[in-house]
Parts: structure tokens; sequence; C-alpha cells
């Protein structure tokens, strides 16, 4: 028994029902205002993702060879 009174059965329950429930909203919107932003998210969100962590370590890379040359006297 948790402190709400609940036991973790119900609340898995009750966040399955919820999860359910939203998951067939998402099946039966037939404008696909969802569906359309779902797949905005897969196929550019993530790999952007993916791409930018790359990119910040390029950069800091680039950024820190910089850093190193202005120590230089010489130049």
């Amino acid at each position: 028994m948790l402190p709400d009174g609940s036991t973790r059965g119900s609340r898995l329950r009750r966040w399955t029902g919820r999860a359910a429930g939203a998951l067939r909203r998402f099946h039966r919107d037939e404008e696909g205002g969802v569906l359309e932003y779902a797949l905005v998210f897969a196929f550019v969100a993530v790999p952007m993702i993916f791409l930018m962590e790359y990119l910040l370590e390029v950069m800091s890379d680039y950024f820190g060879l910089i850093a190193y040359y202005v120590t230089w006297p010489f130049l």
C-alpha cells in the first residue's frame, strides 16, 4: 500500500489506461494534425539531436584549437 492509499497495481493500471487512451485518440485523429507533428518530430527533430551532438563536439575542438593558437607569442 502506498501513502496515497493505492497499490502499485492500481497505479500501473491507471497509467496504462491513460497511455492507451492517448494512443486511441492518436489513432482516431482523422485530420492528421497530430500525425503530422509526430512525423516532423520523428524525421527532423530526432536526427537533429544526434547531428547537434556531433557539431557541438566539432565546434568545441575548433574553438579549443583557436584558444591554443592565441597563446602562441608569434601569431
